[in-house]
């Protein structure tokens, strides 16, 4: 599992500096609307661009965490160097549930935010 997700962030990889402009500029707008735009039009585009920030943060997060190739450790490998490796194969396993968490929670709040929005 882990091996898919490194890839896939690697095949991300181009997308990231796309992903941190999109950020810093869904931010803005999402704070000018909440400061300057007081209609009802106004939500439901701060609620669209909300969920729009989320996703492109979550992206960015995901090339950031999985980019990075993690040695599994050998049965050559001993002392330190192996409890480190296995530290950090055990750290990025528990990252992998907790990005599988944050994607059921983020698609749940796009949901959420969507059916908001239409009705």
């Amino acid at each position: 599992m882990l091996d898919i997700l490194q890839r896939i962030a690697r095949w991300m990889r181009p997308a990231a500096p796309v992903l941190g402009i999109l950020i810093l500029l869904l931010f803005l707008l999402c704070g000018g609307l909440a400061l300057f735009i007081q209609s009802e039009f106004g939500d439901r585009l701060l609620m669209s661009t909300i969920a729009a920030l989320l996703w492109c943060l979550y992206g960015y997060v995901f090339i950031q965490a999985f980019d990075n190739k993690v040695a599994v450790p050998t049965p050559d490998s001993r002392g330190w160097q192996r409890l480190k490796q296995r530290l950090t194969h055990l750290w990025l396993q528990l990252l992998v549930f907790v990005f599988i968490i944050m994607t059921l929670a983020v698609l749940w709040l796009t949901n959420r935010i969507i059916s908001e929005v239409l009705s």
